[in-house]
């Protein structure tokens, strides 16, 4: 199948939002929003959140109908400007193991590096196998787990904590270190 896949902008609000709400209510373990909450949000309030500076929300389309989502966060300031955070990942029932899926990571991985990120990042809901899979597969690596990370529905659920370099020659990694040379303690010794 051909997806049309490209940033969506304030005039696919009523898509998007209609989408969004569906991913909510079909999947409360894979989000960190509540799909009441964002459904009591007026179109309006969707289109400036579609309008925020530094997010960029990829749609996947079969024809006129938005059918998956990706979003693609890059972080401000001069420290952190070289990361990039892919959320809301969603792709419509029907239109699973497509490749969409694909189509719609690729898109955030162009997006974060065309945007000078070197590291991309995100969260999976473990138990989430298809997702965990589909990122493992792009090159992802899991680089810890937030416990605790969701509460749906009386039940804590934990995500993975994912990583893709974006650069193929990254700079030295240091901890930072004491006085003497050493590395620094959490301890406080």
């Amino acid at each position: 199948m051909t997806y049309e896949i490209r940033a969506l902008g304030v005039a696919d609000a009523d898509e998007y939002r209609r989408i969004r709400l569906e991913s909510l209510r079909l999947h409360p373990e894979a989000f960190g929003a509540d799909h009441d909450e964002s459904a009591a949000l007026n179109r309006a309030q969707f289109a400036e959140r579609m309008a925020t500076p530094g997010l960029t929300r990829f749609g996947g389309f079969d024809g006129s109908h938005l059918v998956g989502l990706a979003g693609l966060q890059i972080r401000s300031g001069a420290k952190e400007k070289h990361k990039a955070h892919l959320f809301s990942m969603y792709v419509d029932r029907a239109h699973r193991r497509t490749g969409l899926a694909e189509q719609l990571v690729g898109a955030v991985i162009a997006g974060a590096r065309e945007a000078g990120a070197v590291v991309l990042h995100l969260s999976v809901t473990v138990g989430n196998a298809p997702a965990q899979l589909l990122y493992r597969r792009l090159g992802f690596a899991v680089y810890g787990v937030e416990r605790r990370s969701l509460l749906v529905d009386g039940v804590f659920l934990d995500e993975e904590l994912m990583e893709l370099n974006l650069d193929s020659d990254p700079a030295p990694v240091r901890s930072p270190a004491t006085t003497d040379g050493s590395a620094a303690s959490s301890s406080g010794r």
